[in-house]
């Protein structure tokens, strides 16, 4: 049954509309890894736990003194922003180093400081209740020099955060709707901005606190904010505390927008039975919680229609409010109990609409089928066996390449009605497993199932290897609750006497004759003293070479003094040394290797000699 509810939960999928989400943020899940956090040493998974855990109004336990023992950069004013916002977070400040202090000063008096330093610098002071340090009229006009070297999306969020502490949201209210429209759209229905989820999470939490302390309607269309929404949906998979954060600011933002993103969805099984004839359905905003205005009666199903037939099997139902969970509605189906299939369901919710797939699953049986045994030419009338389910046959059968064996069945419901599946197959396998068939039962207008099966045209799929083959009826459907597989029994096939056994097949044969191969015998070698012979008449230019040279007296006196000289003939010569060894003992490819760089010297270095030799000559002249 858990494989069954598997299929249904894919076949059953929540398609959704532009004006509705599928899901929300699975707050219980960045709780865990928010707690997880709080175990941590570093510095900033401690500050990002902290915090989640307040907006989740959950227990922190006591971490002051792992604040006063984290290790953190005192000269990194971005570590010391998580340092001191962690320990005003948990009325830790008392355990800080009076030290902390300087870092963000000193930022605040560089020259060349950039809007992110400012940031940590500002809400570090602030943390440390000296946050008015920074409240100078010109603040704002340097910011927006700043700006102008470098205005990215997560520049500006940090000069929205810095004005919400300044007092000049108005000027974040004249810049938001700018910088919304700037953001990147991915698959037409999501948006964040470049930076991914931070400065997503930043300017989101920065534009939507400032409009609520001026009062003003957020500049965020509704397309805008069911956007927002799926981006924050598809990183859910967050597995820091820093994500688990950030993903929680923007979300409880976003959340907290008037009119809120509504989330329609099925809540726990997705199909009905005969004893189960409602689902309940989910909705609530993008965190969970329900949605504030809307009334129990504007829940409707508005239609649904069977997918196999377009028949509309309803309209204008209204769903039931669960008992003490407002956020749960239940859709009663017991009108279409009776029909199995796949519906579509349009169900809407304080004007918004969506669409759900719901499964009416039945039971089908089969009663018994008919397997029969004939010639393939038709020649003679089959011979009929029944077999009632969950039977086999009594006797093995008998089918040889010249007949065919059919099945014929019927599939009903629980009311006895003829249906049709979406699965029926026929399996053909050996006893050891190794070979099998599947074919295909095709209906024919009476709704009955047929296959047939030609044992000379099967036995190209089985290796051509006669024996006993079991026969299995599978058939399912996606609105079924009992898929059936059964073994109706074994038939003997005999694929013909003159086909011989391949590949797989070939195992239990008799083994086949070995294959001998014998190689040419080598040719008779000469004589040892012909060898000789040829080998000296080889070397005899060689001896005759020195010998003319110590005759003719070599004059050394003309050996050009320069190293490209001794270079060059070094190198012919071992040359012609290497042509020695190859004689002895080296393969061609082995000379190759080491006359190619030897080969190489001796022309680099013969081409300078020789350059040199003409140059001697014309200075002569």
């Amino acid at each position: 049954m858990q494989s069954l509810e598997l299929l249904l939960l894919i076949l059953s999928i929540f398609t959704i509309s532009n004006a509705t989400l599928q899901s929300t943020i699975d707050l219980p899940r960045l709780q865990v890894i928010l707690q997880d956090g709080i175990k941590s040493k570093d510095v900033s998974s401690l500050y990002f736990a902290i915090k989640g855990l307040k907006q989740l109004k959950a227990s922190i336990p006591d971490v002051c003194q792992d604040l006063k023992n984290s290790k953190y950069d005192i000269k990194n004013v971005e570590q010391i922003f998580y340092l001191t916002n962690a320990a005003a977070l948990s009325n830790c400040q008392n355990v800080l180093s009076p030290d902390v202090l300087k870092t963000p000063t000193q930022v605040l008096d560089k020259k060349d400081v950039t809007i992110r330093e400012l940031y940590y610098a500002v809400y570090s002071l602030k943390a440390l209740g000296k946050g008015s340090i920074y409240d100078k009229e010109d603040a704002l006009k340097n910011l927006i020099q700043l700006l102008k070297k470098d205005d990215s999306p997560v520049n500006y969020g940090y000069v929205f955060g810095l004005c919400e502490h300044m007092g000049c949201g108005v000027w974040t209210s004249t810049h938001a709707e700018g910088v919304l429209l700037a953001a990147d759209e991915s698959d037409a229905k999501a948006l964040h901005f470049e930076g991914g989820l931070p400065v997503t999470s930043l300017l989101l939490t920065t534009i939507v606190k400032t409009y609520k302390e001026l009062k003003k309607p957020l500049p965020l269309t509704e397309e805008q904010r069911y956007k927002f929404a799926e981006y924050l949906l598809s990183r859910r998979s967050v597995n820091s505390p820093r994500g688990a954060s950030l993903l929680l600011d923007a979300a409880l933002a976003l959340a907290d927008v008037d009119p809120t993103p509504i989330s329609i969805s099925i809540k726990g099984k997705k199909y009905v039975t005969a004893e189960y004839e409602s689902v309940e359905v989910s909705i609530t905003d993008l965190i969970g919680r329900p949605i504030k205005a809307l009334k129990p009666e504007e829940v409707v199903a508005q239609s649904g229609t069977r997918l196999a037939d377009d028949v509309v099997v309803l309209s204008k139902q209204p769903l039931t409010q669960k008992p003490k969970d407002t956020t749960t509605f239940i859709l009663n189906l017991s009108k279409i109990k009776a029909q199995y299939g796949l519906y579509k369901i349009v169900l809407s919710a304080g004007g918004k609409t969506a669409s759900v797939n719901i499964a009416v699953l039945g039971e089908i049986q089969v009663s018994n089928i008919e397997v029969g045994v004939g010639d393939v030419d038709g020649t003679t009338s089959p011979k009929i066996t029944n077999v009632a389910y969950p039977n086999k046959l009594s006797e093995k059968l008998q089918a040889d390449h010249l007949q065919k064996v059919s099945l014929k069945f019927n599939v009903r419901d629980k009311w006895n009605k003829p249906v049709l599946v979406q699965q029926a197959f026929v399996r053909v396998g050996s006893l050891a497993g190794e070979d099998e068939a599947i074919f295909v039962a095709e209906p024919d207008n009476t709704k009955a199932y047929k296959v047939e099966l030609n044992v000379g045209a099967i036995g190209k799929h089985l290796n051509q290897v006669s024996g006993t083959y079991t026969l299995t009826v599978y058939l399912g459907d996606s609105a079924v609750s009992n898929p059936i597989s059964w073994t109706i029994g074994g038939v003997a096939f005999n694929f013909g006497k003159d086909v011989t056994p391949v590949g797989w097949a070939a195992r239990g044969a008799a083994p086949l004759p070995e294959i001998a191969h014998s190689f040419r015998s080598a040719e008779a070698r000469p004589a040892r003293v012909l060898s000789d012979v040829f080998a000296a008449a080889c070397g005899a230019p060689l001896v005759l070479l020195v010998v003319l040279w110590a005759r003719l007296r070599i004059n050394f006196g003309n050996f050009p003094a320069t190293p490209s000289a001794l270079v060059f003939h070094l190198a012919l010569g071992a040359s012609l040394s290497l042509y020695g060894v190859l004689w002895l003992k080296l393969t061609m490819f082995e000379t190759v290797r080491y006359l190619l760089p030897l080969g190489a010297l001796t022309f680099l270095s013969g081409h300078r000699l020789l350059r040199r030799l003409v140059q001697d000559k014309s200075h002569s002249r």
